[in-house]
């Protein structure tokens, strides 16, 4: 019966509605990270007239549903709230649209994780990198390298300036900051990172960042846990009701089976 079918679908969709929220919950705590919402459409609606003498409560050109989909899985660019935390090098970007552009193995990804890390080269130059051990870029792309013998860094001005254990200074250069128009086109390649590759993304590298970055600091998660969790309920009951109704269909259908002429 059309019903179950429409249940059926409906609930296999509604599983990946719980799998958004559930992916927001685990990263409530990440960094940077930008949840996501996810919109419903209908899958397909029939149009069911009524036989010319047939006796029927319904009106003519019902329409009837067949389930739904997700229509779209929209990323959230709101601001998330700044956390001081006095580590030298934690960045916060202040301004939403701007991430960080970061080397990976796979390419030049897209990231708001501001929490960077020394590594130190083979021949003892120091970068900066991500958790995950991905350079950071400056503002013409190369990897951000900083002296061995650095003590401390301070952003001033709009570029970063080392303190080096001599006491001198040298100024590091900028952070390669990536303006992004339409952030919803973004593709998310796991790790909190971003491909700008897709299409319709629109990004272009921006001077330096005088205002935009903020020194130890962190941006949170944009995530309300109090309504993602009101969303994962809501969704479950959504998902008891789908199955009951799953459930009543196959009971008429197997009535319908037992009927003898």
């Amino acid at each position: 019966m059309i019903s179950g079918f429409a249940s059926a679908a409906t609930l296999n969709q509604l599983q990946k509605k719980i799998d958004t929220i559930s992916n927001n919950i685990a990263n409530a705590n990440t960094p940077g990270f930008k949840g996501r919402s996810v919109t419903f459409a209908d899958v397909l609606s029939s149009e069911y007239l009524n036989q010319p003498n047939e006796s029927r409560l319904t009106p003519h050109g019902l329409r009837v549903g067949t389930g739904s989909k997700p229509a779209q899985t929209q990323l959230s660019t709101a601001q998330g709230a700044l956390q001081e935390t006095g580590r030298e090098l934690d960045f916060a970007l202040t301004e939403p649209n701007l991430f960080y552009t970061i080397e990976t193995g796979a390419g030049e990804r897209l990231t708001r994780d501001g929490s960077f890390y020394y590594s130190e080269t083979p021949g003892g130059i120091l970068q900066l990198v991500t958790k995950n051990g991905d350079r950071v870029l400056n503002e013409v792309g190369e990897p951000m390298t900083l002296p061995a013998n650095t003590s401390s860094l301070e952003w001033r001005g709009g570029q970063l300036v080392a303190q080096l254990a001599d006491g001198r200074e040298q100024a590091i250069g900028t952070f390669g900051i990536t303006r992004v128009d339409r952030p919803q086109a973004l593709e998310a390649v796991g790790e909190n990172q971003f491909s700008a590759e897709s299409v319709g993304v629109y990004a272009e590298a921006i001077g330096p960042a005088t205002e935009q970055i903020q020194q130890k600091s962190i941006e949170a998660a944009n995530v309300d846990i109090g309504q993602e969790m009101a969303d994962l309920m809501a969704t479950q009951r959504q998902m008891q009701f789908q199955a009951r109704a799953f459930t009543f269909s196959d009971d008429m259908a197997g009535l319908v089976n037992t009927i003898r002429r």
